[in-house]
């Protein structure tokens, strides 16, 4: 059987409690997830669960984690703003 390392996260966002499940890792056999999973917990990484691999539910979560990971390109009203804001910041520790 396939498992695989996930971590969850709880947020609250306007009231809500929000939870994501991030994949770590790709589907594998139970002996090496488990050792992913104590390597990730070594360097500081919490709420890690080893997860059986059901390739409809790990589709869907990295179909989902991928959406989370798509970026706004950046526009050029944008770019004015921060070189604006740039200047403001600079002016302000010059006078300092």
């Amino acid at each position: 059987m396939n498992y695989y390392v996930s971590k969850t996260e709880l947020n609250l966002v306007d009231g809500k409690l929000i939870g994501t499940e991030t994949i770590l890792t790709k589907p594998d056999k139970k002996s090496v997830i488990m050792e992913g999973k104590r390597r990730y917990s070594l360097i500081g990484i919490e709420n890690l669960h080893a997860v059986k691999y059901v390739k409809k539910r790990y589709n869907k979560l990295l179909r989902e984690q991928n959406k989370r990971r798509k970026e706004n390109p950046l526009t050029v009203s944008d770019i004015a703003i921060m070189t604006e804001q740039a200047k403001e910041l600079d002016s302000e520790n010059s006078n300092v």
